[in-house]
């Protein structure tokens, strides 16, 4: 089962015309529009279709490579990359892929990727965390509890996990941060969804908060593994793998 789900916000750019080249070229290779192993049309036929020019759709192409979709190659033409070759937790990919649809494996995947970073991450907010900090984590509480809408409630919860990594200071984590904020928004956004009660999971985040409160590592550590355990089987209990 694929759903299509809002998207995170993509950090790519680029100058405005080239920027679009590179979302519709990314999403088009992402969505299976152009297969893997295959080659892109011929450059002729790119440009009258986007309406750019050579090089315009070269500088795109180039952004593109750089994020492992598409390989150049001389007299052959631009391939695309096998999925095995994609930088998949560039946000950008991850965006382009929950706007094309994602399926239970996409899904049991990222919440793999939060199982194995995010307690640990607690446990280190717990003995690392400023005053400043810790106030963030309560504020995005604070607004997941008077959420009244779903659309509030995900973007609450986003900002809790995210201060969380960010209340780490570890400089290796902090662009992690980001990353994982995109995969979050995605996941978020299907699990509050299938919830009876969207707000279910609030008095996890408060115990989480609590724990980093108090400074209590090993707590912090197993009430963020135990609520995203919770959200694992939640997922497994309402999507059901492709077939």
């Amino acid at each position: 089962m694929n759903r299509t789900i809002a998207a995170p916000h993509t950090t790519y750019t680029g100058r405005k015309l080239h920027g679009q080249v590179v979302q519709e070229l990314g999403r088009r290779v992402v969505g299976g529009h152009y297969p893997a192993d295959k080659v892109l049309p011929n450059e002729e036929l790119l440009c009258q279709e986007l309406a750019v020019s050579r090089t315009a759709l070269r500088e795109a192409v180039k952004v593109l490579a750089a994020k492992g979709l598409l390989e150049a190659r001389p007299r052959i033409g631009t391939r695309v990359r096998t999925k095995d070759q994609w930088n998949l937790l560039d946000p950008d990919i991850l965006a382009w892929r929950c706007a094309t649809g994602v399926d239970a494996d996409f899904l049991r995947h990222l919440t793999e990727l939060r199982e194995i970073i995010e307690p640990s991450a607690a446990a280190l907010a717990a003995t690392s965390r400023s005053t400043e900090q810790l106030e963030s984590i309560a504020q995005a509480l604070r607004t997941m509890e008077t959420a009244s809408t779903i659309a509030q409630w995900v973007q609450a919860d986003l900002e809790f996990h995210t201060a969380v990594l960010k209340a780490t200071n570890n400089p290796l984590l902090m662009p992690l941060a980001a990353i994982i904020g995109s995969a979050l928004e995605s996941l978020l956004g299907v699990t509050a969804r299938t919830s009876d009660n969207f707000k279910q999971a609030l008095p996890d985040h408060q115990k989480v908060f609590d724990a980093i409160r108090l400074q209590e590592p090993q707590n912090a550590l197993h009430r963020m593994a135990g609520m995203l355990s919770d959200t694992r089987s939640l997922i497994r209990a309402t999507i059901q793998p492709d077939t």
